[in-house]
């Protein structure tokens, strides 16, 4: 009888441990849910090439006209997103991840974490540190500098993860993986595709004015500068579908003569654009002489101001009217 008592005993306390232990379990009995590719279905996609438009054919010693005003790299995660390095013309390197559902607002920051695969185990991870997840279908954004990070860790083959908690209360983790196979050749074509971006955007080109001296349509060296300039990302950008040159002038000399100069002025830029390989069936001239001046006639100063021409980029039939009725 005494035997049985102690043996219910030290049922009753490992019964009463079992239950202390299960109650205060941490986290990491929670769940992982993983999102990763298949090794052998691994797919790097740099932005497609896209043919030159018609009439934008290279002409001796140019480069040869493409839609590259962006460039990305991404790779899709099957039943999550898609990873994306992108970079436009004018902007940052950055990345960001797209899912197939919102991210809630219990996920806050979630870690990054660069490891080596498999067949490299002596090598060692690296902490990439903590970002902050965005609520909706893009929960990540990163800069150029993590950005960078994560591609040269890519390119030594390594494996991305962006782990973060998920579920009721946060209980459950959610880890993505961007693994570093197949990177070194679509990092290849993408690194071309930054090398051709132009330097600025078209906001930068858009509205362009060139400058000339007293009763003259010569171009002066920073005038060819500034069409070079225009020349260079109209080579890049085939939704360029007009380009409207006005010419100006100040009010000195007859009225009839500076309607002549200004459409000169107009001409002259026309034609240093042509010999640079734009086509002639985008541009649009105009002379409005001494009629629009944006400065006083009076001084020095003013009178160099108003002798000049505008040079304006359109993509639309839209942004076409609001520059002609711009001008009256």
């Amino acid at each position: 009888m005494t035997h049985r008592c102690r043996t219910a005993a030290r049922r009753c306390k490992i019964a009463l441990g079992l239950a202390l232990l299960l109650l205060c379990a941490p986290p990491l009995l929670a769940n992982t849910q993983h999102f990763q590719t298949p090794l052998n279905a691994v797919k790097w996609e740099p932005s497609a090439r896209q043919k030159p438009s018609a009439g934008q054919e290279p002409s001796a010693g140019q480069r040869p006209p493409t839609e590259n005003l962006h460039c990305s790299l991404s790779h899709e995660i099957p039943l999550y997103g898609r990873a994306t390095f992108a970079q436009s013309a004018g902007r940052e390197l950055g990345f960001h991840m797209t899912t197939t559902w919102k991210t809630g607002d219990n996920a806050k920051r979630a870690r990054l974490r660069a490891m080596p695969p498999e067949w490299r185990p002596r090598a060692t991870g690296q902490n990439l540190g903590e970002v902050r997840i965005q609520p909706g279908n893009t929960p990540f954004r990163l800069d150029e500098p993590l950005t960078q990070r994560l591609l040269m860790a890519l390119q030594n083959g390594m494996e991305v993860s962006f782990t973060y908690p998920s579920g009721f209360e946060g209980q459950d983790r959610i880890r993505v993986s961007l693994p570093g196979v197949n990177f070194r050749p679509a990092m290849e074509a993408f690194t071309t595709c930054l090398a051709r971006l132009p330097e600025y955007d078209f906001t930068d080109y858009r509205d362009t004015v060139v400058h000339f001296a007293p009763d003259n349509d010569k171009l002066s060296l920073k005038a060819r500068q500034q069409l070079d300039a225009i020349a260079r990302y109209l080579g890049t950008d085939p939704t360029v579908k007009k380009i409207i040159i006005e010419g100006h002038t100040d009010d000195i000399g007859q009225y009839r003569d500076n309607d002549k100069l200004g459409q000169r002025r107009s001409t002259v830029i026309r034609d240093y654009l042509l010999a640079a390989g734009v086509p002639a069936n985008k541009f649009e001239l105009r002379s409005l002489g001494e009629r629009s001046p944006i400065y006083t006639n009076t001084t020095d100063e003013g009178r160099a101001r108003n002798r000049r021409a505008h040079v304006t980029l359109v993509r639309s039939s839209d942004e076409a009217m609001h520059v002609h009725n711009h001008s009256h």
